[in-house]
């Protein structure tokens, strides 16, 4: 079966999407649960930390999934929706792709100082996840930009 990029592209806006649920479930609903994945120990686990987890798992629900979803719908080029789509789904890139190197890069830095109270391995992981999406920004920025245009105007993949 043969597929275009603009699929590939909707493809892992999905996947986002889906990755971001799984880290939103627990962050709103068991905030002890999700931290207790990501601090060095109990203690850690504050009334405040819980809240803060919850809001940040609102503001990932709001502020990152949302406009990935706004970004799936396949524009219709003869009615006018492309130019559209393709400039809201660039810029969305490249909002998410400042926010991972910067969220990213603080990750390491407390990686490196070791006092930040999170573990080791959730600020590797954390690293880790930023800069491959990251990355995945890059390629369809950059690399194959015409990916993200509308389903019939993007060139074949295979």
């Amino acid at each position: 079966m043969s597929f275009n990029g603009a699929r590939l592209f909707r493809y892992a806006l999905l996947f986002e999407m889906g990755a971001n649920f799984t880290g939103i479930i627990p962050c709103l609903f068991a905030p002890e649960l999700a931290l207790s994945f990501l601090v060095k120990g109990p203690s850690q686990i504050t009334p405040a930390a819980l809240s803060m987890t919850q809001w940040f798992g609102a503001i990932i629900l709001t502020g990152f999934t949302l406009p990935l979803a706004l970004c799936y719908p396949n524009p219709v080029p003869s009615q006018g929706g492309n130019s559209e789509i393709v400039a809201w789904r660039r810029l969305t890139y490249i909002f998410f792709a400042a926010g991972e190197a910067g969220i990213g890069t603080t990750m390491l830095f407390q990686y490196m100082a070791g006092n930040s109270g999170m573990s080791d391995r959730a600020l590797l992981v954390g690293a880790a996840t930023m800069g491959l999406f990251l990355g995945m920004r890059a390629f369809f920025l950059y690399a194959r930009p015409s990916w993200m245009e509308a389903q019939g105007n993007a060139k074949k993949v295979m």
